[in-house]
């Protein structure tokens, strides 16, 4: 398989997506003592000429303005903003605070909400792996909630929040770009409101320019790989196959924290680490397993009509 035909299929951009997401925490460190607060509201700030930007590079039809007026697809862009903003936070929280460990095991729950919410919600049935998964992803989180020094809220909130967001994503058919743009539209004016309430006080007015810079360049840093995700998505052929590049990103982020960061990996996080990482593979193995059968259903089915025209 040459280069070419890597790029047009879409699975090396998507690979880049989630790698530049992955390293993101090296970014971040630049800004520790920078509140997390400021640093989302600068992120939602600049990233919305970014995204009318990108939406005229990429020639997408403009729906934002549409949407918004539709009061069902208001409600649910609304939710998805609220949940989406918080993953943002927490995300960024950790990542300033020493916590990129317990960020990384937040993306490697976030199937498991996904499933639940499936389940409980969509009414879905799980298979017998998807089930093992489960009770795997389960006893890790279980264990992490029994025997760690304090309940891992920044976990639970960034695994809830970022699994609820793909859910309710679903309900809305919107193309990313153009459900992103509206999402930061409708961050704005909290944005605004938070920047106003601490004039004065903010890292942007006191810090020296290297920080302001910084602080600018957290929308290109959010809006690149999402650019590339989407370039990349389009393009793949199997979608199954962001059921396992989607673990690229918490791999990065377990790996920054433990040979960069230097954060502590003790007895109780590597157990919780190996019981999630346990109900990965079954998942993943499950997805790839699922996406074949498929495949070769439908070659059936397209076979089946010339058979009977021949006979």
């Amino acid at each position: 398989m040459n280069l070419s035909h890597l790029l047009q299929g879409g699975l090396a951009w998507t690979t880049c997506a989630y790698v530049v997401w992955g390293l993101i925490p090296l970014f971040y460190q630049h800004l520790k003592g920078v509140d997390a607060m400021e640093i989302f509201a600068f992120r939602v700030l600049w990233s919305v000429p970014l995204m009318a930007l990108l939406l005229w590079i990429t020639s997408t039809p403009l729906r934002v303005f549409r949407l918004l007026m539709e009061p069902r697809s208001f409600a649910w862009l609304f939710v998805s903003t609220a949940c989406i903003s918080t993953s943002w936070y927490l995300n960024t929280w950790g990542a300033t605070n020493g916590q990129v460990l317990m960020v990384s095991l937040a993306f490697f729950l976030t199937p498991l909400v996904s499933i639940l919410v499936g389940v409980f919600y969509l009414k879905e049935t799980l298979t017998r792996l998807q089930l093992v998964a489960l009770l795997f992803c389960a006893g890790g989180f279980l264990y992490a909630c029994l025997n760690l020094a304090s309940f891992p809220w920044l976990t639970v909130g960034i695994a809830v929040a970022f699994g609820g967001y793909g859910i309710i994503k679903k309900q809305v058919r919107i193309d990313t770009l153009n459900g992103l743009a509206a999402e930061s539209l409708l961050m704005v004016p909290f944005a605004v409101f938070y920047l106003i309430g601490n004039a004065g006080q903010t890292h942007w007015e006191q810090s020296e320019l290297d920080t302001q810079i910084l602080l600018m360049l957290t929308a290109p840093m959010t809006i690149l790989p999402l650019g590339l995700f989407a370039f990349g998505v389009a393009r793949l052929k199997n979608l199954s196959t962001i059921a396992i590049l989607q673990y690229i990103e918490p791999t990065l982020y377990f790996m920054l924290a433990v040979f960069v960061f230097g954060e502590v990996i003790d007895q109780e996080r590597l157990t919780t680490f190996v019981l999630v990482w346990i109900g990965f593979v079954v998942f993943s193995y499950d997805a790839i397993r699922r996406a074949k059968l498929a495949r070769r259903a439908s070659r059936i089915t397209l076979d089946e009509p010339a058979s009977s025209g021949a006979a």
